[in-house]
């Protein structure tokens, strides 16, 4: 997949003067008893502030925005009911599609395969790419998420977050994130990339992967800001949670 083709899997999330990113994922039947059911992914805290009025925009052909309400991606006159990780700022919304929804929604969902399942930070070497809407660019007249490629800057941080008052696991890239990245994907492409030994070239056959999910930025009085980025196996584990699973061996608790 190309970024171009992963661009139709972003959301823009908007309710009054508050804005984020989201992003659809299925789970798929891998032997762990899930039937394939859509979901919406985004940053706990940008699930907050979203109602049932709330719109949710996404790209259709000619980069034209196609904006529904939230409600409307779920059964009629059901409330919002987020499954929220309770050690990250991770949260997953079922939905329920139907007959006027369906056409628009298909072809947009990540497989839960893609989401990497080790609880750890991507190589530094090999670069990742954020998806999303910051300062709500792209998301009106022509319809085009921003991209922005960084490294990864640590392993895994313990880190408090003002954002859900708490702290939590994320790791770091080496560049800041901007208002309205929240909730969007971190991805991790195939393609070649420079490191201290050379040019790499991957597995062909390696998938494009989900290695993260955009929290927000760490900053200081300096002027100094670094992109936290929520693990993806913390988005697996929420939507295990919401199909009444159990976590994956190998998650954490702290």
């Amino acid at each position: 997949m190309t970024l171009d083709d992963l661009s139709v899997t972003v959301a823009y999330l908007k309710e009054g003067n508050q804005n984020g990113t989201g992003f659809f994922v299925t789970a798929e039947s891998r032997g762990l008893g899930i039937a394939e059911q859509p979901y919406l992914v985004t940053a706990a805290h940008v699930a907050q502030f979203l109602t049932g009025n709330s719109t949710v925009t996404v790209r259709a052909a000619k980069d034209i925005p196609v904006s529904i309400l939230l409600k409307d991606l779920l059964s009629d006159g059901e409330k919002l009911s987020w499954q929220v990780h309770s050690e990250s700022d991770v949260a997953v919304l079922k939905l329920n599609l139907n007959s006027k929804t369906l056409p628009l929604m298909q072809g947009r969902f990540l497989g839960f395969v893609l989401l990497a399942s080790e609880e750890s930070a991507p190589e530094r070497e090999r670069p990742v790419t954020v998806m999303g809407f910051p300062l709500a660019l792209g998301t009106t007249g022509r319809f085009s998420p921003i991209t922005s490629e960084a490294k990864p800057a640590s392993g895994l941080l313990r880190i408090f977050s003002p954002d859900i008052k708490k702290e939590a696991t994320f790791f770091v890239l080496d560049k800041p994130s901007i208002g309205g990245f929240s909730g969007g994907p971190v991805f991790q492409m195939p393609g070649p990339f420079a490191s201290s030994g050379g040019l790499v070239f991957p597995n062909k056959s390696a998938p494009t992967t989900v290695v993260g999910l955009v929290h927000g930025t760490i900053s200081d009085d300096t002027g100094g800001k670094l992109a936290a980025v929520v693990p993806s196996k913390f988005i697996r584990d929420t939507i295990l949670q919401a199909e009444g699973a159990e976590p994956e061996k190998g998650s954490r608790s702290h």
